[in-house]
This record gives structure tokens, C-alpha cells and sequence, in this order.
């Protein structure tokens, strides 16, 4: 089964500090899923990351896990999240996992 997990920063791109208030963006980002497939599961996380020029970013995420979903469906829902957001990028990881339902 394949899992795709994204790591979606809060910080919006044009202003480098979070205008979202992360419950607001996460029904954001459910609703999203929610209207492009089944479902997900939502984390909060916290990203940290150096720019070019040594400035330290520490920023409110959202981790999204999704299980046997369509590439393109991810893509979308990618697209969907990135302009929702007003996001530069977001981090798609893929792997192939065993899970099971009982």
C-alpha cells in the first residue's frame, strides 16, 4: 500500500510569518481532502529550517498522511492546499507500506 505523507508550513510565502491561525488551517486543509478523497489523518508539527542567508525559521506545520490514494489526487489536493495557504512548496514523501484494517 502506498502511504504519501505531506509537510504543509504554515508561514505565508510573500509575508515569512503565519497570517492563519493553524485550527483555521487545518479545516482548511481537511476540507481540501475531504472534496478531492476519502479522508487523511492531520498532525501538528513544528518545521525548522535555515534560509540562504542563515536566518533560522521556526514554523507551525501540518502533517498529512494519506493511505492508497491516486497521484494526481495528491497532486490537487497538493495544488489546492499551496494557493489556500498562500504556500512557496510543500513536502510530498511517498512510501510503500504494510498496513492493515481491522
Amino acid at each position: 500500500m502506498n502511504k504519501t505523507t505531506l509537510y504543509i508550513g504554515l508561514n505565508d510565502k510573500k509575508l515569512k510569518r503565519q497570517i492563519i491561525d493553524t485550527v483555521e488551517a487545518t479545516k482548511i486543509v481537511y476540507s481540501i481532502i475531504l472534496d478531492c478523497s476519502d479522508g487523511g489523518t492531520i498532525y501538528n508539527a513544528t518545521g525548522i529550517y535555515k534560509h540562504d542567508d542563515g536566518t533560522v525559521i521556526i514554523e507551525n506545520t501540518l502533517r498529512v498522511e494519506l493511505f492508497d490514494i491516486d497521484p494526481a489526487v495528491v497532486e490537487r489536493i497538493i495544488y489546492r492546499a499551496k494557493i489556500a495557504l498562500n504556500q512557496e512548496s510543500i513536502i510530498k514523501q511517498t512510501e510503500i507500506v504494510t498496513s492493515e484494517f481491522f
